[in-house]
């Protein structure tokens, strides 16, 4: 139930627009310093995966590796997602206590 919460919180975000979606996109908003969250799908490729929390890790940008790259896309409004990345303060730190929820009631394997 809380992974529902979380991924309908995406939604949310999408529809706000403070959602970047797209490797080139993220990368570049990431030295930038806009991105102030990166939600990585666990099945994304592990090249890929390590490269972002690498990136992040340098820009002290927090990472959650969560949920299916199809279930990602499915809240973010499109097929397969395997990267988002939130431009929004408020809505980052309420998507890492909804995660953090979600971790503290053994929802993150449903």
């Amino acid at each position: 139930m809380l992974k529902n919460r979380f991924l309908n919180f995406v939604g949310i975000c999408k529809k706000s627009g403070k959602i970047i979606i797209g490797d080139n996109l993220l990368e570049r908003e990431i030295n930038r310093g806009t991105i102030k969250l990166i939600l990585i799908a666990e099945d994304t490729s592990e090249r890929i995966s390590n490269k972002y929390v690498r990136l992040c890790n340098d820009k002290n940008v927090p990472v959650i590796i969560y949920t299916t790259k199809e279930e990602l896309g499915k809240a973010a409004g499109r097929k397969l997602v395997a990267l988002v990345g939130f431009t929004d303060n408020n809505q980052s730190s309420n998507l890492i206590k909804l995660y953090d929820n979600t971790k503290k009631q053994g929802e993150l394997y449903e």
